[in-house]
Protein backbone atom coordinates (compact mmCIF):
# COMPACT_ATOMS: atom_id res chain seq x y z
CA UNK A 1 0.00 0.00 0.00
CA UNK A 2 1.05 3.63 -0.32
CA UNK A 3 3.20 4.85 2.56
CA UNK A 4 1.40 7.64 4.38
CA UNK A 5 4.53 9.31 5.75
CA UNK A 6 2.83 12.59 4.93
CA UNK A 7 -0.74 13.35 3.93
CA UNK A 8 -1.83 16.87 3.12
CA UNK A 9 -5.27 17.97 2.02
CA UNK A 10 -5.01 21.40 0.46
CA UNK A 11 -8.37 23.04 -0.17
CA UNK A 12 -8.09 25.80 -2.72
CA UNK A 13 -11.06 28.13 -2.85
CA UNK A 14 -11.31 29.28 -6.43
CA UNK A 15 -14.38 31.44 -6.03
CA UNK A 16 -16.35 33.20 -3.28
CA UNK A 17 -20.12 33.11 -3.20
CA UNK A 18 -20.94 36.64 -2.11
CA UNK A 19 -18.15 38.37 -4.06
CA UNK A 20 -19.94 38.62 -7.37
CA UNK A 21 -16.95 39.49 -9.54
CA UNK A 22 -14.17 38.41 -7.22
CA UNK A 23 -11.62 35.68 -7.82
CA UNK A 24 -8.54 34.84 -5.78
CA UNK A 25 -7.16 32.28 -8.25
CA UNK A 26 -4.73 34.72 -9.89
CA UNK A 27 -2.74 35.93 -11.58
CA UNK A 28 -4.09 39.42 -10.77
CA UNK A 29 -3.93 40.66 -7.16
CA UNK A 30 -7.52 41.27 -6.05
CA UNK A 31 -6.98 41.18 -2.30
CA UNK A 32 -7.99 44.83 -1.80
CA UNK A 33 -10.99 44.58 -4.13
CA UNK A 34 -14.33 45.92 -2.94
CA UNK A 35 -15.76 42.55 -4.05
CA UNK A 36 -13.45 40.51 -1.79
CA UNK A 37 -15.70 39.44 1.11
CA UNK A 38 -12.65 38.45 3.17
CA UNK A 39 -10.88 41.81 2.94
CA UNK A 40 -10.98 43.59 6.29
CA UNK A 41 -12.14 46.96 4.89
CA UNK A 42 -15.25 45.23 3.55
CA UNK A 43 -16.24 43.93 6.99
CA UNK A 44 -14.71 46.19 9.66
CA UNK A 45 -15.67 45.02 13.17
CA UNK A 46 -15.96 48.56 14.55
CA UNK A 47 -15.34 52.19 13.63
CA UNK A 48 -11.68 53.12 13.53
CA UNK A 49 -10.45 49.56 13.00
CA UNK A 50 -7.41 49.05 10.77
CA UNK A 51 -4.78 46.48 9.88
CA UNK A 52 -1.85 46.54 7.48
CA UNK A 53 -1.81 44.92 4.01
CA UNK A 54 1.07 43.12 2.30
CA UNK A 55 1.92 41.87 -1.17
CA UNK A 56 4.93 39.55 -1.40
CA UNK A 57 6.59 38.69 -4.70
CA UNK A 58 9.22 36.02 -4.08
CA UNK A 59 11.45 34.14 -6.51
CA UNK A 60 13.49 31.39 -4.86
CA UNK A 61 15.77 28.54 -5.87
CA UNK A 62 16.12 25.49 -3.63
CA UNK A 63 19.50 23.84 -4.29
CA UNK A 64 19.21 20.13 -3.56
CA UNK A 65 23.02 19.78 -3.54
CA UNK A 66 23.69 22.44 -0.88
CA UNK A 67 20.32 22.65 0.95
CA UNK A 68 20.34 26.44 0.54
CA UNK A 69 17.45 28.62 -0.60
CA UNK A 70 18.52 31.76 -2.46
CA UNK A 71 15.83 34.26 -3.24
CA UNK A 72 14.64 37.73 -4.06
CA UNK A 73 11.66 39.32 -2.36
CA UNK A 74 9.72 42.40 -3.38
CA UNK A 75 7.37 43.39 -0.60
CA UNK A 76 4.78 46.13 -0.96
CA UNK A 77 3.70 47.23 2.52
CA UNK A 78 0.53 49.27 2.95
CA UNK A 79 0.36 51.55 5.99
CA UNK A 80 -3.33 51.64 6.85
CA UNK A 81 -2.63 52.93 10.36
CA UNK A 82 -3.09 56.58 11.43
CA UNK A 83 0.62 56.70 12.31
CA UNK A 84 3.70 57.82 10.40
CA UNK A 85 6.32 55.04 10.40
CA UNK A 86 10.06 55.77 10.40
CA UNK A 87 11.21 52.15 10.54
CA UNK A 88 9.80 48.65 10.17
CA UNK A 89 10.77 45.25 11.52
CA UNK A 90 11.19 41.85 9.87
CA UNK A 91 11.15 38.34 11.33
CA UNK A 92 14.13 36.17 10.37
CA UNK A 93 12.73 33.07 12.04
CA UNK A 94 15.47 30.60 11.12
CA UNK A 95 18.01 32.61 13.13
CA UNK A 96 16.49 31.02 16.24
CA UNK A 97 18.29 27.77 15.45
CA UNK A 98 21.88 28.93 15.82
CA UNK A 99 24.23 28.98 18.83
CA UNK A 100 23.77 32.07 21.01
CA UNK A 101 20.18 32.72 19.96
CA UNK A 102 17.47 33.53 22.47
CA UNK A 103 15.99 30.08 21.88
CA UNK A 104 19.40 28.49 22.41
CA UNK A 105 19.73 30.36 25.71
CA UNK A 106 16.27 29.15 26.78
CA UNK A 107 17.11 25.55 25.96
CA UNK A 108 20.43 25.65 27.79
CA UNK A 109 18.80 27.15 30.87
CA UNK A 110 16.30 24.28 30.74
CA UNK A 111 19.25 21.86 30.52
CA UNK A 112 18.27 20.79 27.02
CA UNK A 113 21.58 21.27 25.25
CA UNK A 114 21.03 21.12 21.47
CA UNK A 115 23.52 20.02 18.87
CA UNK A 116 23.83 21.97 15.63
CA UNK A 117 24.31 21.19 11.97
CA UNK A 118 27.05 22.56 9.71
CA UNK A 119 25.22 25.76 8.72
CA UNK A 120 23.74 26.34 12.17
CA UNK A 121 27.23 26.15 13.69
CA UNK A 122 28.24 28.98 11.36
CA UNK A 123 25.33 31.14 12.55
CA UNK A 124 23.46 30.73 9.25
CA UNK A 125 19.67 30.76 9.49
CA UNK A 126 18.37 33.53 7.21
CA UNK A 127 20.89 36.01 5.88
CA UNK A 128 19.97 39.33 4.27
CA UNK A 129 22.26 39.97 1.33
CA UNK A 130 20.55 43.20 0.26
CA UNK A 131 17.84 45.44 1.70
CA UNK A 132 16.84 48.28 -0.61
CA UNK A 133 13.92 50.62 -1.27
CA UNK A 134 11.92 50.74 -4.51
CA UNK A 135 14.62 52.92 -6.10
CA UNK A 136 17.27 50.34 -5.18
CA UNK A 137 18.80 52.62 -2.52
CA UNK A 138 20.31 50.56 0.34
CA UNK A 139 18.49 50.82 3.67
CA UNK A 140 20.18 50.82 7.06
CA UNK A 141 19.44 47.76 9.17
CA UNK A 142 20.00 46.59 12.75
CA UNK A 143 19.90 42.88 13.60
CA UNK A 144 18.88 41.38 16.94
CA UNK A 145 18.89 37.60 16.38
CA UNK A 146 15.47 36.87 14.76
CA UNK A 147 14.35 40.52 14.49
CA UNK A 148 15.71 42.87 11.84
CA UNK A 149 15.03 46.60 12.22
CA UNK A 150 14.97 48.49 8.90
CA UNK A 151 15.27 52.28 8.92
CA UNK A 152 13.25 53.94 6.18
CA UNK A 153 14.86 56.46 3.85
CA UNK A 154 11.64 58.50 3.94
CA UNK A 155 8.78 58.40 6.47
CA UNK A 156 5.88 56.13 5.56
CA UNK A 157 2.77 58.30 5.92
CA UNK A 158 -0.70 56.99 6.77
CA UNK A 159 -2.62 55.54 3.82
CA UNK A 160 0.50 55.20 1.68
CA UNK A 161 2.63 52.22 0.66
CA UNK A 162 6.33 51.46 0.46
CA UNK A 163 8.20 48.76 -1.45
CA UNK A 164 11.20 46.79 -0.23
CA UNK A 165 13.63 44.87 -2.45
CA UNK A 166 15.40 42.08 -0.60
CA UNK A 167 17.96 39.45 -1.51
CA UNK A 168 18.23 36.64 1.02
CA UNK A 169 19.46 33.12 1.70
CA UNK A 170 17.88 30.51 3.97
CA UNK A 171 19.70 27.42 5.17
CA UNK A 172 18.28 23.97 5.78
CA UNK A 173 20.03 21.97 8.46
CA UNK A 174 19.63 18.96 10.72
CA UNK A 175 20.34 20.11 14.29
CA UNK A 176 18.44 18.66 17.22
CA UNK A 177 16.05 21.59 17.76
CA UNK A 178 12.72 20.99 16.02
CA UNK A 179 12.34 23.17 12.95
CA UNK A 180 9.27 23.55 10.77
CA UNK A 181 11.57 24.47 7.91
CA UNK A 182 12.63 20.84 7.76
CA UNK A 183 14.81 18.68 5.54
CA UNK A 184 15.33 14.94 5.76
CA UNK A 185 16.40 12.07 3.55
CA UNK A 186 13.65 10.06 1.84
CA UNK A 187 14.94 7.11 -0.22
CA UNK A 188 18.18 8.88 -1.02
CA UNK A 189 16.62 12.21 -2.00
CA UNK A 190 16.10 15.31 0.09
CA UNK A 191 12.59 16.04 1.32
CA UNK A 192 11.95 19.75 1.94
CA UNK A 193 9.29 21.53 3.98
CA UNK A 194 9.35 25.31 3.63
CA UNK A 195 7.90 27.13 6.64
CA UNK A 196 8.92 30.65 7.76
CA UNK A 197 11.72 30.48 5.20
CA UNK A 198 11.67 34.08 3.91
CA UNK A 199 12.01 37.53 5.56
CA UNK A 200 8.54 38.29 6.93
CA UNK A 201 7.52 41.78 8.01
CA UNK A 202 6.39 42.07 11.62
CA UNK A 203 2.82 43.02 12.47
CA UNK A 204 2.08 46.61 13.44
CA UNK A 205 -1.39 46.83 14.98
CA UNK A 206 -3.61 49.21 16.94
CA UNK A 207 -3.46 47.08 20.09
CA UNK A 208 0.27 46.66 20.75
CA UNK A 209 2.18 48.55 18.08
CA UNK A 210 5.06 46.51 16.67
CA UNK A 211 5.12 42.79 17.39
CA UNK A 212 8.85 42.14 17.75
CA UNK A 213 8.87 39.03 19.91
CA UNK A 214 11.92 36.86 19.35
CA UNK A 215 11.21 33.44 17.88
CA UNK A 216 10.65 31.05 20.79
CA UNK A 217 8.49 28.60 18.81
CA UNK A 218 5.63 31.13 18.62
CA UNK A 219 5.75 32.41 15.07
CA UNK A 220 2.39 32.53 13.32
CA UNK A 221 1.27 36.18 13.71
CA UNK A 222 1.31 37.95 10.37
CA UNK A 223 -0.32 40.54 8.13
CA UNK A 224 -2.84 39.28 5.57
CA UNK A 225 -2.45 39.93 1.89
CA UNK A 226 -1.20 38.36 -1.33
CA UNK A 227 1.73 36.08 -2.15
CA UNK A 228 3.09 35.56 -5.66
CA UNK A 229 5.84 32.96 -5.34
CA UNK A 230 8.08 31.20 -7.87
CA UNK A 231 9.92 28.11 -6.59
CA UNK A 232 12.76 26.69 -8.68
CA UNK A 233 13.46 22.99 -7.98
CA UNK A 234 15.19 20.06 -9.61
CA UNK A 235 12.83 18.68 -12.27
CA UNK A 236 12.11 15.40 -10.46
CA UNK A 237 10.46 17.11 -7.49
CA UNK A 238 6.69 17.28 -6.95
CA UNK A 239 5.40 20.28 -4.99
CA UNK A 240 2.37 21.55 -3.19
CA UNK A 241 2.14 24.97 -1.61
CA UNK A 242 -0.11 27.73 -0.35
CA UNK A 243 -2.44 29.11 -3.00
CA UNK A 244 -3.25 28.22 -6.59
CA UNK A 245 -0.69 26.74 -8.99
CA UNK A 246 -0.47 29.09 -11.99
CA UNK A 247 1.54 27.01 -14.48
CA UNK A 248 0.16 23.50 -14.00
CA UNK A 249 0.38 22.72 -17.72
CA UNK A 250 4.13 23.32 -17.58
CA UNK A 251 5.08 21.54 -14.36
CA UNK A 252 2.25 18.97 -14.11
CA UNK A 253 1.01 18.24 -17.63
CA UNK A 254 -1.80 15.71 -17.89
CA UNK A 255 0.53 12.88 -18.94
CA UNK A 256 2.69 13.33 -15.83
CA UNK A 257 -0.28 13.92 -13.57
CA UNK A 258 -1.83 10.61 -14.62
CA UNK A 259 1.41 8.78 -13.84
CA UNK A 260 1.55 10.41 -10.40
CA UNK A 261 -2.08 9.69 -9.48
CA UNK A 262 -2.35 8.05 -6.06
CA UNK A 263 -4.67 5.35 -7.39
CA UNK A 264 -1.78 3.89 -9.40
CA UNK A 265 0.03 2.99 -6.19
CA UNK A 266 -2.74 1.53 -4.04
CA UNK A 267 -1.19 -1.96 -4.16
CA UNK A 268 2.36 -0.87 -3.41
CA UNK A 269 3.73 -2.86 -0.49
CA UNK A 270 4.81 -1.05 2.64
CA UNK A 271 8.44 0.05 2.86
CA UNK A 272 9.42 -0.78 -0.71
CA UNK A 273 11.59 1.50 -2.82
CA UNK A 274 9.44 4.10 -4.63
CA UNK A 275 9.13 3.86 -8.38
CA UNK A 276 10.93 6.54 -10.40
CA UNK A 277 8.46 8.65 -12.36
CA UNK A 278 10.81 11.49 -13.31
CA UNK A 279 14.53 10.60 -13.21
CA UNK A 280 16.87 13.05 -11.51
CA UNK A 281 19.06 14.97 -13.93
CA UNK A 282 21.44 17.40 -12.29
CA UNK A 283 20.91 20.88 -13.69
CA UNK A 284 17.45 20.16 -15.09
CA UNK A 285 14.99 22.47 -13.31
CA UNK A 286 11.30 23.37 -13.01
CA UNK A 287 9.76 26.58 -11.70
CA UNK A 288 6.46 26.22 -9.82
CA UNK A 289 4.42 29.44 -9.73
CA UNK A 290 1.78 30.06 -7.03
CA UNK A 291 -0.69 32.84 -6.30
CA UNK A 292 -2.37 33.13 -2.89
CA UNK A 293 -4.71 35.77 -1.47
CA UNK A 294 -6.31 36.32 1.94
CA UNK A 295 -3.42 34.54 3.67
CA UNK A 296 -0.74 35.65 6.15
CA UNK A 297 1.99 33.15 5.26
CA UNK A 298 3.33 30.95 2.46
CA UNK A 299 4.53 27.37 2.94
CA UNK A 300 5.50 24.55 0.61
CA UNK A 301 6.45 20.89 0.65
CA UNK A 302 8.55 19.09 -1.98
CA UNK A 303 9.61 15.48 -2.56
CA UNK A 304 10.45 13.34 -5.63
CA UNK A 305 8.31 10.48 -4.27
CA UNK A 306 5.10 12.50 -3.84
CA UNK A 307 2.01 11.05 -5.50
CA UNK A 308 -1.03 13.27 -5.97
CA UNK A 309 -4.75 13.37 -6.60
CA UNK A 310 -7.18 16.27 -6.70
CA UNK A 311 -10.91 16.65 -6.88
CA UNK A 312 -13.56 19.37 -6.80
CA UNK A 313 -15.96 19.36 -3.89
CA UNK A 314 -19.20 21.38 -3.84
CA UNK A 315 -19.24 21.57 -7.66
CA UNK A 316 -21.44 24.30 -9.02
CA UNK A 317 -21.22 26.31 -5.82
CA UNK A 318 -18.88 29.20 -5.02
CA UNK A 319 -19.57 30.92 -8.33
CA UNK A 320 -19.55 27.56 -10.08
CA UNK A 321 -15.92 26.87 -9.29
CA UNK A 322 -16.29 24.71 -6.22
CA UNK A 323 -13.39 23.92 -3.90
CA UNK A 324 -10.37 22.09 -5.27
CA UNK A 325 -8.85 19.66 -2.78
CA UNK A 326 -5.39 18.19 -3.42
CA UNK A 327 -4.06 15.11 -1.63
CA UNK A 328 -0.36 14.25 -1.64
CA UNK A 329 1.37 11.21 -0.17
CA UNK A 330 4.82 9.72 -0.32
CA UNK A 331 4.85 6.43 -2.20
Amino acid sequence: MVRFYMLLWLCLVTGITNGQNYTDSGPANNFQSAQNPLYWKNKTPFAGYWQQDVHYKIKATVDETTDIITGTEELTYYNNSPDTLYYVYFHLYQNAFIPGSYLDDLQNNNEAHPHYGKYEKQGLGITINEMRNSDSVPLQTQLDNTILKVFLDKPLLPNTAKAFKIKFSSYYDAGSTRRRMKKYKAWGANHYNGCQWYPKICVYDRKSGWNTDQHMNREFYGDFGTFDVELDFASNYVLEATGVLQNENDVLPDTLKKKLDISNFKNTKWDTVPSVITPYKKGERKTWIYHAENVHDFAFTADPSYRIHDTIIYPGRLNGAGVRCVAIVQE
